[in-house]
């Protein structure tokens, strides 16, 4: 196992000032990845505080329980999807909970290991799975799903040229099956030339192939709802999104649930990066973090 990957949390003080109401309560990170966030938690917390830590990747779950291993019984990690996040706190008897967070940027470990297949910039599989028993991977969605859900989930990922990427990969695949990130970025730059542009025009495919292998948009939805019960009167509910489509299922699920009634809004609009922090890390700058009370 690589040791040397870090990853830098996106608003760690935000996450620490709106999440934290109770500096000895109990406190779930839902998605930990190399822990960032739950050590900056643990900065801020009593001793008897406790924070439970959620990854869905088996690797990233052992590099974060190295990572909190200073923390001793304060800090616990468990492998499983948030998806299942009513199972994961049944079994761990835990309920009462003061603070939740969904941080749902993928991690840098995934983007900057190539053999995790997830980015444009580095030459790998077509693979994209968080979790490496996820028997869909990118490379039976570009291979094997037909014409129309390809386009579909293209378009639906805000790419306008979605038609002829599809058209592209299947007519491709004809000849001979896409295998490596590389192929698939120089396919789609054969159809939208890249010109040095902020955003190569392949961002958008790459997200909407990893969103639809992860399931992500139904994780996220799913894993809200089961973790409603689970939280104590004032307990509050923290998501950090990364692009638009995240960010409107959130804040349209949180609209719902202050109307409904029983929840308040913490955060009317989204909490973003500072200008210093999107200096000093690029991943920053399409954070946006909402925050949700339990009444």
């Amino acid at each position: 196992m690589d040791t040397n990957y870090t990853h830098q949390p996106v608003l760690p003080e935000e996450v620490a000032g709106l999440l934290i109401t109770d500096k000895s309560g109990i406190y779930v990170d839902a998605t930990l990845g190399l822990a960032g966030h739950a050590i900056k938690m643990l900065s801020v917390l009593n001793e008897g505080a406790r924070v439970f830590g959620v990854d869905w990747d088996p690797e990233m779950a052992a590099l974060a329980a190295k990572n909190l291993e200073p923390y001793g019984t304060r800090a616990k990690v468990i492998q499983g999807n948030f998806a299942n996040i009513d199972e994961i706190l049944t079994r761990e008897n835990l309920t009462g909970i003061t603070g939740i967070l969904f941080d749902l940027g993928i991690s840098s470990l995934h983007f900057d290991k190539p053999s995790r297949g997830f980015s444009l910039k580095h030459e790998g599989p077509l693979d994209m799975r968080i979790n490496p028993a996820n028997p869909l991977t990118a490379y039976n969605i570009i291979n094997h799903w037909p014409y129309e859900q390809i386009e579909h989930l293209i378009r639906v990922c805000g790419e306008p040229k979605s038609n002829k990427i599809a058209r592209a990969i299947v007519e491709r695949r004809t000849v001979k099956p896409l295998e490596t990130t590389a192929e698939l970025r120089s396919l789609i730059e054969r159809v939208i030339p890249f010109r040095g542009e902020k955003i190569h025009p392949a961002t958008k495919t790459f997200l909407a192939i990893r969103v639809a292998v992860n399931s992500e948009f139904d994780n996220l939805t799913r894993g809200i709802q089961k973790a409603m019960p689970f939280l104590a009167k004032g307990a509050r509910m923290g998501i950090i999104t990364f692009h638009s489509l995240e960010d409107r299922i959130v804040k349209e699920t949180f609209k719902i649930m202050a109307d409904m009634g029983g929840w308040k809004m913490i955060t009317r609009k989204p909490v973003v990066p500072s200008e210093t922090e999107t200096l000093q890390n690029k991943r920053a700058r399409s954070a946006k973090l909402r925050v949700i009370e339990k009444a």
